[in-house]
């Protein structure tokens, strides 16, 4: 009877050991089965960065018999080029320029023949009036190049605030008893301008007119103003040779630099205050013109001057396409002669330089 039991208990082991066997071989051929359906229609993935793949470089699977022209577009027209270069070539400069302009009177001939005077030429500036012309502010290269010298390395004798405009400008007055207009560095050269700063209220760049001075002279304009860099120690060449009021707001920052803030209009206060590094600053330098009691001038403010308001932003020169032929030629001033042409100069060279506001007066 045991033998019959012992017998039975392992045939129902083996029974079910085998019938777990076959349940899990085929629970496994379907689950095989399931995953290849699934996987068939399992789309890929894109590549999330596949615009940032490098190209692929079609030029190595070619030989160097293989013509590639055809895979370049030229983007110069190197016939038209060369017969701009050889336009530019034949031009006489100098002879448009004297039928541009048939008498450009230089101070030193005005004075002799109006005044009976001789203008003094002792130094780089007076040079450098003297040769003041009716058409152009300077023409000898010698004598500017000289006075751009002097206003770079010639010591200080006193430093005072200059009076008006909007933000700080620094009278130099040199060893010589001449002058010009400081007007240091208030950010890099790669800082870009608030989009939200209306023109009249933005940084002014000292480098701006550095370049455009340059500019003028490339294009050969030659009636911007000699400007050229320099760096001033604010101890020696600034606070310890300035005027009482200027000494005043001096003051030394957190970070130890030497900083003053002037007087002015915008941005003299703490906040926007110029600091040195520790006490050197960069700045630009601008020779002063002529005072008017020696050399009269007339005054003539554009006709294309901006609003300078927050309410009407736009002014009437910008609204009406014709405001040339029906306001500016009617003016007696730009109705003959060449007045409206250097208008259209000076507004060439505000667009190639970007500045905004338009206030000159010729």
């Amino acid at each position: 009877m045991r033998i019959y039991i012992r017998k039975l208990a392992i045939i129902v082991c083996a029974t079910f050991f085998t019938t777990i066997i076959l349940l899990s071989v085929i629970r496994k051929d379907e689950n095989s089965e399931w995953l290849k359906k699934y996987q068939k229609l399992n789309f890929p993935r894109p590549i999330p960065h596949i615009s940032y793949v490098e190209k692929q470089n079609i030029y190595k699977f070619m030989t160097k018999d293989v013509d590639v022209s055809h895979f370049f577009v030229p983007h110069i027209n190197w016939t038209l080029a060369k017969q701009l270069d050889q336009y530019l070539f034949d031009l006489n400069i100098s002879e448009m320029v004297a039928k541009e302009c048939p008498k450009n009177e230089t101070l030193r001939q005005f004075w002799k023949e109006k005044n009976g005077k001789i203008v003094p030429e002792r130094d780089s500036w007076e040079k450098f009036y003297a040769d003041i012309g009716s058409c152009d502010v300077y023409r000898d290269e010698e004598v500017v190049e000289k006075l751009l010298n002097d206003l770079t390395k010639l010591p200080l004798k006193s430093v005072s605030i200059m009076d008006g405009g909007t933000q700080v400008k620094l009278i130099f007055t040199f060893e010589n008893d001449q002058q010009a207009v400081f007007k240091p560095m208030r950010f890099g050269r790669d800082y870009e301008s608030d989009p939200n700063h209306f023109y009249f209220s933005d940084f002014e760049r000292h480098n701006a007119e550095i370049a455009t001075f340059h500019m003028d002279k490339i294009l050969g304009f030659r009636r911007a103003v000699p400007t050229v860099g320099r760096i001033v120690n604010l101890t020696s060449d600034l606070r310890d040779k300035a005027e009482k009021r200027l000494a005043k707001t001096f003051f030394i920052s957190p970070a130890k630099n030497l900083c003053f803030v002037s007087k002015c209009d915008y941005y003299c206060d703490t906040s926007h205050a110029i600091c040195g590094t520790p006490d050197t600053r960069e700045g630009s330098v601008q020779v002063f013109l002529p005072d008017e009691t020696s050399v009269p001038r007339k005054h003539n403010r554009s006709p294309y001057r901006r609003t300078y308001s927050k309410k009407n932003q736009i002014a009437e020169w910008q609204r009406n396409m014709n405001y040339c032929r029906e306001n500016v030629k009617k003016m007696k001033r730009y109705a003959h002669g060449r007045t409206l042409l250097d208008l259209v100069d000076f507004h060439v060279m505000d667009y190639l330089i970007g500045w905004f506001d338009k206030v000159y007066r010729l």
